[in-house]
């Protein structure tokens, strides 16, 4: 995400990334302290509102990035340099440092088994919920007695849906001549599947998380691709702005389209926010979201279980460690990362780069 263009910093989408990832962790700090997670105005948690805000973003810029590519293939790199430099480091953290150190058999005997060669590449390949729900054996126990069992890192199923939406944006786009109707038709179906699903309840979750996150992710990309229907519009911007309560308060009314009325109207006040207000400190220069949201899980987990603080305190300390794991993950992999892959691109200087160092 780093553009020669000033436009692209007209916006508060990393402060508003960065928001979302502090309020996962305040969501799970609840849930694996053994509470329950705090709910948005009762109608879902905090965490299902900060990942909305995370798609809704992703949507809007990936679709920005598509639609400026020089060709699917670059597309293809930028995402891939984005997400697994960084995860592939956490990992290495989560499942030798962590399962090692914190884990049954001693580190040595671990880190010089085949045991967490097998997790290392099971998560890496993000199989969604795979990632999160393995074996006991496989994280050499760790977690095993802790309040929150058997999961070594809960937020990365994301990742795979995340990937899911990559590979739809550009499929429909490279299928579809009408650029708005190749998004609507997977929102049109992402709705459906949520309505259907909430109306024989249906508990296969890959399918649920399918759903409820596909929409706000087609909702940012239609919003994109229609900007010049809105953004210069202040009367729409106060139309997007208003209309998302009173959706919030129709979902309390109706279970069958409460996912979906949700999901969209958090949507429309993360982009309208986001392309309202200016950021005045990180403009482009530096995303310590991604690591925030990929380390904190396993980090909450030790400081929890095995320090014995209070809520608050131990929260501040996950916070603080969580920090510097993902300033560290910043300037030392991704980054170095997305500008060794835009010297692999080679675009000409004369066209436009696809997006900014955070898509």
């Amino acid at each position: 995400m780093h553009m020669k263009s000033n436009a692209l910093h007209d916006n508060c989408f990393d402060v508003l990334r960065h928001l979302a990832a502090l309020m996962v962790i305040f969501d799970h700090h609840h849930s694996l302290s053994g509470g329950v997670e705090p709910e948005f105005f009762g109608l879902t948690s905090l965490g299902s509102i900060a990942v909305y805000m995370f798609f809704s973003i992703s949507g809007y810029l990936i679709t920005q990035s598509f639609e400026r590519r020089k060709s699917n293939i670059e597309y293809a790199k930028k995402r891939f340099f984005r997400i697994y430099p960084g995860l592939v480091i956490c990992l290495i953290f989560t499942v030798y440092i962590c399962c090692g150190m914190f884990g049954r058999l001693g580190f040595s005997d671990w880190a010089t088994s085949l045991e967490p060669v097998k997790t290392f590449f099971k998560v890496l390949c993000i199989t969604g919920y795979g990632t999160v729900y393995l074996s006991s054996h496989g994280m050499n126990y760790f977690t095993t007695d802790y309040i929150f069992k058997d999961t070594m890192n809960g937020s990365l199923w994301t990742l795979f849906f995340e990937i899911l939406e990559y590979i739809m944006i550009a499929l429909f786009l490279s299928v579809f001549r009408n650029k708005s109707l190749a998004i609507a038709i997977p929102l049109f179906l992402a709705i459906a599947l949520l309505i259907y699903c909430n109306a024989v309840s249906v508990a296969h979750m890959k399918l649920i998380s399918l759903g409820f996150l596909t929409i706000p992710f087609c909702m940012g990309a239609l919003l994109y691709l229609n900007r010049d229907k809105w953004l210069s519009s202040r009367s729409m911007k106060l139309m997007m702005f208003i209309f998302p309560w009173i959706m919030f308060y129709l979902s309390s009314f109706s279970p069958l389209f409460s996912d979906a009325l949700i999901s969209m109207a958090v949507c429309l006040l993360t982009i309208v926010i986001g392309l309202t207000f200016k950021d005045p400190l990180i403009k482009g220069r530096f995303d310590f979201s991604y690591g925030i949201y990929i380390y904190a899980f396993p980090v909450q987990q030790i400081v929890i279980n095995e320090l014995g603080m209070g809520f608050y305190t131990s929260m501040l300390l996950s916070i603080s460690i969580t920090f510097v794991l993902a300033v560290i993950s910043w300037f030392f992999i991704e980054k170095p990362a997305i500008e060794w892959s835009r010297r692999v691109i080679k675009r000409p200087e004369s066209v436009i780069p696809a997006d900014r160092t955070l898509d």
